[in-house]
């Protein structure tokens, strides 16, 4: 459930967005070329469309601040940050990477402290020469989020290659950093605290897994889960399995559990608010048994979807990426309620799919 706190801060979105109380949640989604969405889930509708300057293109890696008032995302192919104020759309918050000699792209992975005044991103620089390119050192950079829209970092510290998320522990101490592993570095001075196995994971007889986490997603739980692949002994013979990684973000808690022989690629999960099932998507929805470690349920799709995420009383999956559509389903049933298109038909792409609580 969420916390007070939450519901308060999403009830004064609300007011600011000049809408009444709703029964339901509202999603947050990017599309190309320009455009973040604020939709009411209740009422299958479009808030707010609103155009973000100088996106180029891309409007990706969606992360709300804590108070729900502000989204930050990643634009402009990958070489600038914005955040945007959710009651007005104005863009609030700006850093552009990039300098004349050298280009930064943040490959999708930023975050943001708990008390909302610090954004942290993902860079990896490459110095241009007059004759050549020059591979540098990835890093962290961390930006005040009041610093306007030609923000500079005010920390820069070393980073491992191959990051693709980056995800806040609530006590604001130290965030986790997805990649081949899970490094787990300090806020204040980018000291590495720990390295946990992803591609060197501890799974008795299962070859050397995959994944592809892009979206960010630990609302409603606290738990960012993930689909990896794997070859793991079945019948006596190598079998390729699909497993759930799942990470507690407050207690650190990492786990995998196989759950089917691979039948069906999924792209990204989510977990439920009981945290009994997860759900995934690809050309198909899938529902998880997470304690029984089984294959729930399975229904075909119009299209793709590479986001999903859930209602926070979870009774309704939405899933977005790809194409322009939002589709909502029913979580007990899998059955298809409704489907919203953007207007335009706007592309979302890799966009997150993000919600925020409007009880």
């Amino acid at each position: 459930m969420p916390s007070p706190r939450r519901r308060l801060a999403a009830a004064l979105l609300l007011l600011a967005l000049g809408a009444p109380a709703l029964a339901g949640d509202l999603i947050l989604t990017g599309a190309k070329p320009d455009k973040l969405y604020v939709i009411d889930a209740a009422k299958r509708t479009v808030l707010h469309e609103y155009r973000i300057p100088g996106a180029n293109g891309l409007v990706g890696s969606l992360v709300p601040s804590p108070d729900g008032k502000r989204v930050y995302a990643v634009i402009n192919r990958m070489e600038s940050i914005v955040g945007v104020d959710l009651a007005t759309g104005a863009t609030v918050f700006r850093a552009d990477l990039s300098t004349p000699t050298e280009r930064v792209k943040d490959f999708f992975a930023l975050t943001v402290t708990p008390d909302g005044r610090e954004l942290i991103a993902y860079e990896v620089p490459t110095r241009l020469k007059p004759s050549e390119y020059e591979v540098e050192q990835p890093r962290f950079a961390v930006f005040r989020t009041d610093a306007g829209l030609k923000a500079q970092p005010v920390r820069v510290y070393p980073a491992q290659r191959r990051m693709h998320m980056l995800l806040m522990r609530p006590s604001g101490k130290s965030f986790y950093a997805l990649g081949f592993e899970l490094y787990e570095y300090d806020v204040k001075t980018g000291r590495l605290l720990g390295t946990r196995g992803i591609q060197h994971w501890e799974m008795p007889g299962h070859s050397q897994p995959d994944l592809l986490a892009f979206w960010p997603v630990t609302e409603p739980t606290g738990v960012f889960t993930s689909p990896v692949y794997a070859e793991a002994p079945q019948d006596g013979k190598p079998t390729p399995t699909t497993a759930l990684m799942s990470l507690d973000v407050a207690t650190g808690a990492l786990d995998y559990r196989d759950f089917e022989p691979m039948s069906a690629l999924i792209f990204s999960t989510v977990l439920s608010p009981d945290r009994r099932s997860a759900y995934g998507v690809y050309s198909t929805l899938t529902k998880i048994d997470v304690p029984g470690r089984k294959l729930a349920g399975r229904v075909p799709l119009d299209h793709t979807f590479y986001s999903v995420n859930v209602a926070t009383d979870g009774r309704e999956i939405y899933m977005g990426g790809a194409m322009c559509d939002v589709g909502f389903y029913d979580a007990a049933t899998l059955e298809k309620k409704a489907i919203l298109k953007l207007p335009g038909c706007a592309d979302q792409a890799l966009a997150s799919l993000r919600v925020l609580a409007a009880h």
